[in-house]
Parts: C-alpha cells; sequence; structure tokens
C-alpha cells in the first residue's frame, strides 16, 4: 500500500492511496553434480550445476485520489512481469603439494539466458512501456592460488582473471550502450596465527558484484501517481577493496572489515523524464557518483549453555558516502549505524525446539540512506522434528515474526528528489515444513559453481 500526501505552500491539495495485489508464481529446478577426488597427490574437484526457472508476477494497482474538498476519483492498472532463466556453471579445481604447500588451479564457466517481459492496461493515460527484453551473459575464469603453513602461521596468496561478456536486447534489437565486454584481475592474500589462546587472521582482496537481474530490466512500474519505479540496464558492476582483521577466542568472535567502494549500488529518485509536474518521480537504481570508505565492525558471541545456545552479536557501520541532494548540493553521509540482536534457541525433549529473538537498531546512515528512526521487534518460534524412518525425516517451523508490531522504519533516500519513506509494522505469523530424504551419507558435498552468478537471478 502506498499512502502519498500532497501539499503546497503548507496547505493540503490531495492525498493518494493505492492498494497493490500480487500474486507471484513460479517453479524452479536446480541441478548439481559433483566428482572429489584423487589421483595420485593430484586431487580433482568437478562442479556442474544448473538452475531454470520461470516467474510470473500479476499486479493489480486500485488507486483513489482525493482532492482539498473534492470526491475520490479511482484508477487502475493491471500488469504482468514474466521472467526466466535458464542458467549452467561449471568448475574444476586441480590441487597438488609443492614447496611444503598446496597449489590450487582451476576455471569456471558460466552462461546465462534471461528473459524479461512486462504488458499492462490501464484505466488512466499513464507513462508506462510494454518491454521485452533478453540477456545472454558469459563468464569465464582462470586461477591460481598457493597457501602454505609455516609453523604456527599460515599464508596464503591468489589471483582470479575474470572476462564477461553481456549481449542486451530490448525486442530482439541489441542495445551496445548497455551490453558488456570486460575483463578484470583480482587479487587476495590472507594470513593467519595464533596469539596465545587468540586466533588472528587477516586478510585482502579485490572483488566485483555485478547487479542482480532484476535491476537490469528496461520496464517501468506504477506505483500511484506521483512515483513510479523502474530498472537500469546500464549499471556498472561494485568494485571494493577489502582489509579484513578477524579475531577469535572459544565462542567470541571480533571482525573489522575496511572497504573502498567504487560504483555502489543504490537507489535513486529522479524527476520523471518528460514531466514537468515537480511532484511526479522516478524511483531506480544507480551506481555512486564517488568512491567511498566503509569500515564494519561485529563482535558476536555463540557459547553452549546446556540446553541454551545463545547467540549475541552487535554490528557498527561507519562510512563517508557523499550523495547529491534536491537541494543541488552534495552531502557527506557519515553518522554510524548500530544493529544489535540476541538470539536464543532452547533444545526440548521429543525433538522439540524453541527460539525467541529479539532485534534492534540505531538511527544512522547507509549509503544515500538516512534512517531517522531507530527500531526494535521480537520473535518467537517453535520446531519439530518428525523422524519418518525409510521416508527421511519432516522439520516443522511455526513463527510469530515482530509479535509486539513494533518494526516500523523512517527513512529519508538523498538523490536529486530527496524521498521520505515510513515502512508500518507487520506482525507476520509463517508456517515452514521440511521434508529431507534420501540424504547422502558421504561428508562432501559439491561446492557448487557460478555461485556469484546464481545469487544474481
Amino acid at each position: 500500500m502506498f499512502y502519498t500526501d500532497s501539499y503546497e505552500n503548507s496547505i493540503f491539495k490531495e492525498r493518494s492511496e493505492s492498494h497493490h495485489t500480487q500474486n507471484d508464481k513460479f517453479v524452479k529446478h536446480i541441478f548439481n553434480a559433483y566428482y572429489n577426488g584423487k589421483v595420485g597427490q593430484l586431487s580433482i574437484d568437478l562442479n556442474i550445476d544448473g538452475l531454470f526457472d520461470d516467474t510470473k508476477s500479476p499486479d493489480n494497482t486500485n488507486e483513489v485520489t482525493t482532492e482539498a474538498g473534492g470526491s475520490p476519483v479511482n484508477r487502475s492498472i493491471e500488469s504482468n512481469t514474466i521472467s526466466s532463466n535458464n542458467f549452467w556453471a561449471s568448475k574444476l579445481i586441480f590441487g597438488y603439494p609443492v614447496w611444503k604447500g598446496t597449489l590450487s588451479l582451476g576455471g569456471e564457466y558460466s552462461y546465462n539466458h534471461r528473459t524479461d517481459a512486462y504488458d499492462f492496461k490501464a484505466t488512466d493515460a499513464v507513462p508506462v512501456k510494454t518491454t521485452d527484453t533478453e540477456i545472454n551473459e558469459t563468464s569465464a575464469a582462470v586461477f591460481a592460488e598457493y597457501g602454505r603453513q609455516f609453523g604456527k602461521v599460515f599464508a596464503q596468496v591468489g589471483l582470479r582473471y575474470e572476462h564477461l561478456t553481456n549481449d542486451y536486447f530490448n525486442f530482439g534489437k541489441k542495445e551496445d550502450e548497455a551490453s558488456r565486454d570486460d575483463g578484470d584481475w583480482f587479487p587476495t592474500a590472507v594470513i593467519s596465527a595464533p596469539v596465545g589462546k587468540v586466533q588472528f587472521s587477516l586478510s585482502y582482496r579485490r572483488d566485483i558484484e555485478r547487479p542482480p537481474y532484476a535491476n537490469l530490466t528496461s520496464s517501468t512500474v506504477y506505483a500511484n501517481r506521483y512515483t513510479y519505479q523502474s530498472g537500469n540496464p546500464y549499471l556498472k558492476p561494485t568494485y571494493t577493496h577489502s582489509v579484513v582483521l578477524n579475531a577469535a577466542y572459544k565462542w567470541m568472535n571480533l571482525t573489522l572489515n575496511y572497504g573502498h567502494v567504487k560504483d555502489a549500488l543504490t537507489m535513486s529518485t529522479e524527476p520523471f523524464p518528460g514531466f514537468t509536474d515537480p511532484l511526479i518521480s522516478l524511483v531506480r537504481p544507480i551506481n555512486s557518483q564517488e568512491d567511498y570508505d566503509r569500515l564494519t565492525v561485529i563482535a558476536s558471541t555463540c557459547p553452549t549453555i546446556g540446553c541454551w545456545h545463545p547467540t549475541w552479536s552487535v554490528v557498527a557501520m561507519l562510512q563517508n558516502y557523499k550523495s547529491p541532494t534536491a537541494t543541488g548540493e552534495v552531502i557527506t553521509l557519515s553518522r554510524p549505524w548500530f544493529n544489535g540482536s540476541w538470539r536464543n534457541t532452547i533444545e526440548l525433549s521429543h525433538a522439540f525446539r524453541l527460539s525467541a529473538d529479539v532485534e534492534g537498531a540505531t538511527k544512522g546512515e547507509y549509503n544515500n540512506f538516512r534512517i531517522t528512526k531507530p527500531r526494535f521487534f521480537a520473535s518467537l518460534g517453535v520446531q519439530k522434528d518428525f523422524n519418518l524412518h525409510c521416508l527421511g525425516s519432516l522439520t516443522a517451523d511455526l513463527r510469530c515474526i515482530d509479535i509486539f508490531n513494533t518494526n516500523k522504519t523512517d527513512t529519508v533516500i538523498f538523490g536529486y528528489r530527496d524521498l521520505t519513506v515510513h515502512n508500518p509494522a507487520r506482525r507476520t505469523f509463517t508456517l515452514n515444513l521440511t521434508w529431507k530424504f534420501n540424504e547422502a551419507s558421504s561428508k562432501y558435498r559439491g561446492s557448487g559453481a557460478g555461485a556469484k552468478q546464481k545469487a544474481r537471478l
């Protein structure tokens, strides 16, 4: 639901109430085949993965607008989005002992054929177009890694080269500006050693995160008469240089993660192209205009006290993200943000488990988001395992998320239009049934191929 109140010179003009109904229907098939073995001293790890899905997302929007002193006006728009992925990936790694260490050489290949089609019908004219896009993407990588133990000290270095070709089509016509053909190098290094009873590790890596396929669509979706949402086929990948220091002692862990980020993916609100009405905006994903620094500190403890398994964690994040604003100035968003959680699992008799969690977060800033109110919520759940003998096992998981209906968020998203968003609390009940059967007795499981690409589907 979207509620929008319009004011001019502090005088109320109009209220819009939009009710959205969406019924997603999807079918997904996942395939994994693997081989893990040795030929003499040469270890071989081969994985072949496939993922095939089809998703239909019909959406119905009913909007009622009421001007000050006027009568309600109704409008509706029905839309349907159909998307599919045909994804294949393979990864082969050879390992061999060299100079008292292990040298690993390998390669990884993935291919995805992605389609997105969007159509609609509306009672009034809206600046929305039907779209039919297609992405053919191929990724190939080679990598080498060497690790060795020097007494109590372990050191490892690695280098990966990755090349990606992305052909983007709209209604069967290739769009060269949205297509990509690039390659890059990604080094890694790690060193770890115990200091007394504390295990330390220090690592560096250069990494890449490509935008989700859903963000690359060229379709524009109607939220209400003031707000439209679209994808952005011209998004660039995000590059990060990371230095991570980790310290672990028994069931306590501390992580400091410094990152220098280029082309971060975030959301922006802009004037709708071709419209002179200053109230009509377009919300879409964009890349950050400038590089920025980010420091994340994570402290956690997870002891076991009899049948009680508590986990306490605290996350602190600091940054110096620069964002344009509606006034034309560029501001630096650097207010720290904190999140804390306390999760509990209690093992009971007769294969029952009780879970109770609380979580809270402070005001702060993340990317171009300013969180203006703290939040807090609690959840409660109960799980039960059923032994079905030759048919495997069944787990029932019943949960109430946000018991006290307090998980409200208020956020300002800075951009060429500043957007203030309020999400009301939603108490939610869920029931998950998990049936496990024919579980392999081998301790080895396929490590999978194309994991980063699959995460974008």
